[in-house]
């Protein structure tokens, strides 16, 4: 998955050392500055501080900053826009383009990739295994069905997206479809499987949270939503990768030999290490938190990133699946969150917000493109929202929890965007009007869980006795 960060860069000469450090550092600030403000905004306006992370990131991107409003004909001398820029296919001067030169684009993407790492592997810590027992078929029954149903209706609209032009009202309205590898047409195949992936996305760490600042982490309906969630995100990202194959076109028996891999790996990290580790953990019980197991938690998770992203999967699922491996679960999180929580959440998270942001131009969304958005963006609320409720009531839910189990399954949060720079940067399947709509679903269904939940969470709470937990900090 590193590599689509490195492909958004075009080639260019390098800047000389020195000058790439400083629009790295300046970047940096540029970007914390946003994001605190509009984060504290989002929370002002009642909604999760990512919404106003993803919007920080839009704000510094070509939507507002770039040439379409912000063209400069001359750059101040100081921001070397001109070597910066170098070849003559790369964009105009603006603010968004010499502020973040390509060259300090790929340091921020490494950065944000070594944040999501953070984050999935907390996220997995926090979980309380204990939770499942019994309940896996619940489990099983709401994961496969809020992948399968959006997978239905990726290859439902594929064909009004995945179309040159169509005739609505006697317009003509452009297709979605990216350039392909090479230059070659894109696969219609792979371009509904990546459609669906997109669909298919929940939001698990946000999931999670409300959850847990709710009281409900511990209710029949908040450990089969959680751990359904989890399921989700490897099947999601599993479906990414054959989407993937499939647009570079790559042959069975590679597909039969990546898929395998996955399953070993998966197995590995499920239920080998666990069982290695356990002495470890056994120890670190006795003694105490310490360097060395930082360290050595950290070497995991690392590791099982790098796996996982060789694998295909993304290092978002090689953070979980090394929280997943973890010995003494409860106690690291406890010992380990207060190092990283804070790092990860203030300052890693929103460099990767606004590494998307910056890929991101609204501008492009011209009205031609209006109806297949909105195609998208009701279709994604539809599969995810419905699907949800019903596979819900058939893994054992009320009808109620169900429904609010649904909602919180149509959630995208950062996740869509991670799927949306796949497809866009390493597939090639889909054009940046469709990331731009990708990212409209994200701030969408974010900004819809909240008031949401709260008006269904009575329903399918009245009357029980929920163990409430300590809320999170923001």
């Amino acid at each position: 998955m590193l590599a689509l960060f490195l492909q958004a860069v075009p080639a260019l000469p390098p800047l000389p050392s020195d000058f790439a450090l400083r629009f790295v550092l300046l970047d940096l600030a540029l970007i914390l500055i946003a994001a605190r403000l509009c984060g504290w905004v989002a929370l002002k306006a009642g909604q999760p501080r990512v919404v106003g992370e993803i919007i920080a990131g839009v704000l510094l991107g070509p939507t507002l900053l770039g040439p379409e409003f912000m063209h400069w004909t001359g750059s101040w001398a100081w921001m070397h826009c001109d070597q910066a820029l170098g070849a003559r296919n790369l964009p105009a001067e603006s603010v968004t383009t010499c502020l973040f030169p390509p060259q300090s684009r790929s340091v921020l993407g490494i950065i944000g990739q070594i944040s999501l790492v953070f984050f999935m592997f907390l996220v997995g810590l926090e979980l309380d295994f204990c939770l499942l027992r019994g309940k896996v078929r619940g489990i099983v029954i709401v994961a496969v069905g809020v992948v399968v149903v959006p997978i239905v209706f990726g290859f439902l609209i594929g064909p009004l997206l995945f179309n040159d032009t169509h005739i609505v009202g006697g317009k003509e309205v452009a297709k979605f479809v990216g350039p392909g590898l090479g230059g070659e047409p894109v696969s219609r195949l792979a371009f509904s499987l990546m459609v669906g992936a997109m669909l298919s996305v929940t939001a698990f760490p946000v999931m999670a949270r409300i959850l847990q600042e709710k009281g409900l982490s511990q209710s029949n309906m908040g450990a089969i939503g959680v751990a359904a969630a989890a399921v989700v995100t490897v099947l999601m990202f599993t479906l990414v990768a054959v989407a993937n194959n499939v647009a570079k076109d790559v042959e069975a028996d590679v597909h039969a030999r990546q898929y395998i891999k996955i399953a070993l790996y998966l197995v590995i990290m499920a239920v080998v290490l666990p069982r290695l580790l356990k002495p470890l953990g056994s120890r670190y019980e006795r003694q105490g938190f310490s360097a060395e197991a930082l360290a050595l938690t950290l070497i995991v998770a690392f590791a099982s990133a790098w796996m996982a992203q060789r694998l295909g999967l993304s290092t978002i699922v090689g953070g979980f699946m090394a929280a997943v491996a973890m010995p003494a679960r409860a106690a690291l999180f406890r010992d380990i969150s207060a190092r990283l929580s804070q790092v990860t959440g203030t300052i890693l998270l929103p460099v990767f917000l606004a590494f998307s942001g910056l890929q991101t131009d609204f501008t492009k969304l011209k009205p031609e493109f209006w109806l297949g958005t909105a195609v998208f963006l009701i279709a994604g609320v539809v599969a995810k929202w419905a699907g949800g409720a019903l596979f819900g009531r058939i893994g054992g839910l009320t009808w109620a929890e169900a429904n609010v189990v649904g909602v919180l399954m149509n959630c995208r949060g950062l996740l869509i965007l991670v799927v949306a720079l796949i497809a866009l940067n390493d597939a090639k399947v889909i054009t940046p009007e469709m990331q731009v709509a990708a990212v409209m679903m994200a701030l969408i269904t974010t900004m819809m869980t909240g008031p949401l939940f709260d008006k269904f969470l009575p329903a399918a709470t009245r009357g029980r006795d929920q163990t409430r937990s300590t809320p999170a900090a923001e």
